[in-house]
């Protein structure tokens, strides 16, 4: 919940910082897409740009629940997503208005912009894929960590110690055992 709820404030930064670069400006202009702008009309901003903040937040977030079936992901992202934006949507729109929360939540119908964000950011949840998918000799497949696929090392092999790979350290041993054995006849 947690990393979903960081996603979607990383979404509403990518799209902050793309304004402020003035790129993407393709397509209409999404009403609602950054509610905090209300006052100075500026809550609308360009389909490209809104849909690319969105899906790149949704992707990055992915990436930190690849643990979770993309489906699982996809469904908790969208429900998350909804329910914050437009919520936060209602919230600009009576701070910029000065009127009040309750007498706005229910009645106000917003712009495209919470729904759209909501969409983007959930498609960009279901990009990522588990990056090893090969069955792994074992009781079962296991799946590397966040830091494993960041940083391009695998610690599946850590921790197993012997029991991992016992063949390996039976080899080791042997030379050792006979060694021992030979010192002792001399």
């Amino acid at each position: 919940m947690v990393i979903l709820l960081a996603g979607l404030l990383a979404g509403t930064g990518w799209l902050y910082v793309l304004r402020g670069l003035h790129w993407l400006r393709l397509g209409p202009r999404i009403a609602d897409s950054l509610p905090l702008l209300q006052l100075a009309a500026s809550d609308g901003q360009p389909l490209v740009r809104v849909v690319v903040a969105w899906v790149l937040a949704g992707a990055v977030t992915g990436v930190a629940l690849t643990e979770l079936p993309p489906l699982r992901r996809v469904a908790l992202a969208l429900v998350l997503a909804l329910v914050v934006l437009l919520l936060a949507s209602q919230v600009s729109y009576a701070l910029a208005r000065n009127v009040a929360f309750s007498s706005t939540v229910f009645t106000r119908t917003p712009g495209l912009g919470p729904v759209l964000e909501a969409c983007a950011f959930s498609l960009g949840c279901a990009l990522p894929r588990p990056a090893d998918r090969r069955q792994r000799p074992g009781p079962g497949p296991r799946r590397r960590s966040l830091v494993s696929l960041l940083s391009g090392f695998d610690d599946r092999g850590v921790g197993g110690g012997e029991h991992r790979h016992a063949g390996q350290h039976d080899r080791n041993r042997q030379p050792v055992q006979h060694a021992g054995r030979g010192a002792g006849a001399k």
